[in-house]
């Protein structure tokens, strides 16, 4: 026979439901920033709570007005963890901190520093109606950064972070001239609108920052962000796209681009050593327009060694990115410093992803292992090249030992001109660069003032996927318009309204 529930059986059920459901929305409330755990007890902001639209129906906010949250790292985006934070404005701003509003002046200085940041506290600094704050602590391209929206600051045991906290179309205005110079043509910069907007979209809470509730941060790890400040062109380009995003089977997707191609472009799957095609990043001969009306679509096949060797000497064809400065470019590395630095790298890749560092065994096959030194470097040989000219297997052969390295990445990672200054364009010189420009290279043995040195001659800037900026630019100065530029690069991806596709 069943027992029935008592009222004091009801009521105890009645407060676990109750306990279980405030349980849920405190988990929420903590992925989106309004519940936080500091050094002194939780802190609840209760100003978060419209902004990101927990607990209402914020759908027509989140399509049309959609927040990003960016993570602003020091000087030359050294670290995320800043030892001491001034903000100021040219309009009055008002800093909340523990539920405690401050109202400044304009022109008046807020000062915050790590080692006595106000205990478990989050600091919030919002501008005036129209203004921005900036931040005279940090600098960007020599100048201090000024930033719409809103900066929190918390503490960690690094450092105080900032988060800066905007809508994503005016973030947009900050990303386009760091990205591409606001000085092309406006349906370049429209491309690159289309494509920064599609990137920050496939980033909003990811799992990346999910830690410090931020989606990216400004560096080029995903978007540089305010680098260059934004002008009248970038704001131009991002409200005249405004919502509109590279989509394929009605979703967005993840868009890359890059400096300047080689003449080719890569393909994602060769990029990022993914297991499938990536339909939308394809590898194709970047010919012009011209140039396919006039002889057709190039079938140029840069995987063998003396093919890639003269497809850079000697490019048959023409391409719109073909007088960028980084068309073309080459770097001497003498043998010696290159195996006195080669360990360290070799361990730093393999720290990253052990499966793409390989020790070569007695019997000539390779074998995940933490790599031991390789000594001497002997010579270095590229063991797979791919259709397009990229090289996603290298291998080194000291006189200790053999090392296969895997991905263009940590190949451009492993020969990174750390103490070398690279040729490129006409005479300009660029040194200490922590990757090498591109993998579309050829490597040779030679010797220089009798050392023996690595002579490395390659194409193009950036991973080689997605478009090419300078190509886009070019593009833009034939006459082409947006749309014409991102069907070009992206095949198999369409311009789309945002708000239809999340809608």
């Amino acid at each position: 026979m069943k027992r029935q529930l008592t009222k004091k059986d009801q009521i105890a059920i009645i407060a676990l439901l109750l306990f279980l459901v405030v349980l849920c929305l405190a988990g929420e409330a903590y992925q989106k920033g309004i519940l936080e755990v500091g050094r002194e007890g939780v802190h609840i902001y209760l100003d978060r709570a419209e902004e990101v639209g927990l607990g209402g129906n914020s759908k027509t906010q989140t399509l049309k007005e959609k927040k990003i949250r960016i993570l602003l790292m020091t000087d030359s985006f050294a670290s995320l963890f800043h030892r001491k934070v001034e903000l100021t404005s040219q309009k009055p701003f008002t800093v909340t901190a523990g539920g405690k509003k401050k109202q400044y002046k304009a022109g008046e200085t807020a000062s915050y520093a790590a080692d006595s940041f106000p205990s478990g506290k989050k600091i919030t600094c919002r501008p005036s109606d129209g203004g921005k704050i900036k931040i005279v602590s940090i600098k960007r391209q020599n100048i201090h950064p000024s930033y719409r929206g809103t900066l929190c600051l918390t503490w960690k045991k690094k450092g105080i972070l900032i988060r800066n906290e905007l809508s994503l179309e005016q973030y947009l205005y900050a990303v386009i001239p760091s990205e591409l110079s606001t000085g092309n043509k406006m349906e370049a910069l429209k491309a690159q609108a289309v494509c920064a907007r599609s990137y920050a979209y496939t980033h909003l809470n990811t799992e990346e920052y999910k830690k410090y509730h931020a989606d990216m941060d400004d560096s080029v790890a995903y978007q540089v962000y305010n680098n260059v400040p934004e002008d009248a062109r970038s704001r131009k380009a991002a409200d005249e796209t405004r919502g509109l995003v590279l989509a394929r089977g009605g979703k967005v997707v993840e868009v890359y681009y890059y400096s300047t191609s080689w003449g080719y472009s890569a393909s994602g799957q060769d990029v990022w050593n993914t297991e499938s095609a990536i339909p939308y990043l394809k590898s194709k001969a970047q010919a012009t327009e011209r140039e396919e009306k006039k002889h057709g679509v190039p079938e140029v096949d840069l995987s063998s060694e003396g093919r890639f060797q003269e497809f850079l000497k000697n490019p048959p064809f023409h391409t719109y990115d073909e007088d960028a400065a980084w068309y073309r470019w080459n770097v001497t590395i003498e043998r010696s410093s290159l195996s006195r630095r080669v360990d360290g790298l070799l361990y730093s890749c393999y720290a990253s992803d052990p499966e793409l560092v390989l020790t070569q065994k007695e019997d000539g096959s390779y074998r995940k292992q933490v790599p031991a030194p390789l000594g001497d470097i002997r010579t270095i040989r590229v063991e797979k090249r791919e259709k397009s000219g990229l090289v996603t297997e290298l291998v080194l052969v000291g006189d200790k030992n053999v090392v296969k390295v895997c991905s263009q990445y940590n190949i451009r990672k492993v020969l990174a001109p750390l103490y070398e200054s690279v040729s490129y364009g006409k005479g300009e010189k660029s040194a200490s660069m922590s990757l090498l420009p591109s993998a579309a290279f050829y490597i040779q043995n030679a010797t220089a003032d009798n050392r023996a040195v690595f002579y490395i001659a390659g194409g193009g800037f950036g991973h080689g996927a997605g478009m090419s900026q300078c190509g886009a630019a070019g593009m833009a100065q034939d006459g082409k318009d947006y749309r014409d530029i991102l069907d070009y690069y992206f095949e198999g991806a369409k311009v789309a309204s945002l708000e239809k596709i999340a809608g």
